[in-house]
Parts: structure tokens; C-alpha cells; sequence
């Protein structure tokens, strides 16, 4: 008899215990994650920016000027910018950030003939880019670029002081790593390479330049 009330007791204490034991043992399960969760409410790189740059520029052009040069002369210059540059970004998923570029530069360049003699210079471009980037953290972007560049000579001094100057585009190609320093400050370095083309020189000539730059600034992302 005492080993049926025992058994009874014994049952009637597991079920109701049972819920107790199931809810904690519930509990005790780790949350179920969805793709849903845990997405940023905004992205880092949507919108707008403005900001200012420094450059170095290393340059180089072949000249053909008859009277001046004898045959085709590979003339060179380091020389530096500063600009300002706005654009805009679209993040298109996890993986692809999209977005326009531009630019507009003051330069300080002097090609020199014979080590000496002042040839001419770039005095200033502009260019205009679609980027690509993909971002390697929340506030890094590496992206690469393709454009257009237009960029104004002046080769006056190789000519005698007539006045010699011309305008010349050519494409442009570039990689580059922006960082999101706090929510609305970007730093930024990149690097570019750009061909000017073969360009009759008023007066006579050719001028084939081509440049790389590298570039620091800093902008503001709205």
C-alpha cells in the first residue's frame, strides 16, 4: 500500500512540475538569430560630402617642338595641388558601395628642359569619376575608380613667351581608401593615373602628358 501512495505521489509531483522544468529548460535556449536582425539602421557611405585635398603629382610628357627640340623629348615634374572634391555614395548591399566623384584643382608643376630652362607647366585639372568600393569594415571603404580628367597647359616659356597653352582630357584610373572618422568626418587617400592624349600645341608641336597623383583630405558627409 505505502509503495502505490509513493508512486502516486511521485507522479502527481512530476507533472506538475513538468511546466516549471520545460520553461526553464526553454529559457536556457540560446535566441534564435534571422537575417532580419541585427542590421544597421543606416548605412556609413549613403549620401553626400564635400571636402578639401593636397596631392603630390608626378608628371611626364613628350614634347615634339620643331625650332626647340630635337626629335621627341620625354620631359618630367614633381610638383603638387590643392583642390576641393564633392560627391555621392549609394550603398547597394553588404558588398557594393556606388557612387560619383569630381574634382577641382590648383596645381604648381614646372616641366624643366636641360635641368635649367623652364619648358612650361599644368596649372590646373578637373576630373569626374564613378567609384566602385567595397566596405572592408563598418567605417573603411576601398573602392576603385574610373573617369575622366581634363587638365590646362601652358608651354609659353618653350615658346619664347607666346602665349601657348592648351586644354587637354584623357581618361583616368584610380584606388582609394575613405574612413569614417566619427559619423560626419571622412579622411581620405587615393591614388590616380591619367593620360592626356596627343595634342597639337598652338605654334606647332605635340605634347603627350601624362600624370600620377596621390592625394590626402579630409570632407564632411552629410
Amino acid at each position: 500500500m505505502r509503495s502505490k501512495i509513493t508512486l502516486a505521489a511521485t507522479l502527481i509531483a512530476t507533472a506538475f512540475g513538468l511546466p516549471a522544468v520545460s520553461a526553464q529548460a526553454q529559457s536556457m535556449v540560446a535566441p534564435m538569430v534571422t537575417s532580419g536582425m541585427y542590421q544597421p539602421t543606416y548605412s556609413a557611405w549613403d549620401g553626400f560630402y564635400v571636402g578639401a585635398q593636397g596631392s603630390l603629382i608626378g608628371m611626364k610628357s613628350h614634347e615634339i617642338a620643331p625650332g626647340i627640340l630635337v626629335g621627341e623629348q620625354l620631359l618630367g615634374d614633381i610638383g603638387g595641388s590643392a583642390g576641393v572634391f564633392a560627391g555621392y555614395r549609394y550603398q547597394l548591399s553588404d558588398w557594393f558601395v556606388l557612387g560619383v566623384d569630381a574634382e577641382v584643382n590648383n596645381v604648381a608643376t614646372q616641366f624643366e628642359f636641360n635641368g635649367a630652362q623652364n619648358y612650361g607647366a599644368l596649372k590646373w585639372d578637373a576630373a569626374v569619376r564613378a567609384t566602385l568600393g567595397y566596405p572592408v569594415a563598418p567605417n573603411v571603404l576601398a573602392y576603385g575608380t574610373v573617369g575622366y580628367s581634363w587638365g590646362h597647359f601652358d608651354l609659353s616659356p618653350s615658346r619664347g613667351g607666346t602665349s601657348t597653352t592648351f586644354t587637354a582630357g584623357g581618361w583616368q584610373l584610380g584606388l582609394g581608401v575613405d574612413m569614417m572618422v566619427t559619423q560626419n568626418l571622412m579622411a581620405r587617400l587615393n591614388a590616380t593615373w591619367t593620360h592626356y592624349g596627343v595634342n597639337t600645341v598652338p605654334g606647332g608641336g605635340t605634347s603627350e602628358p601624362s600624370n600620377s597623383v596621390v592625394r590626402a583630405g579630409l570632407a564632411w558627409k552629410f
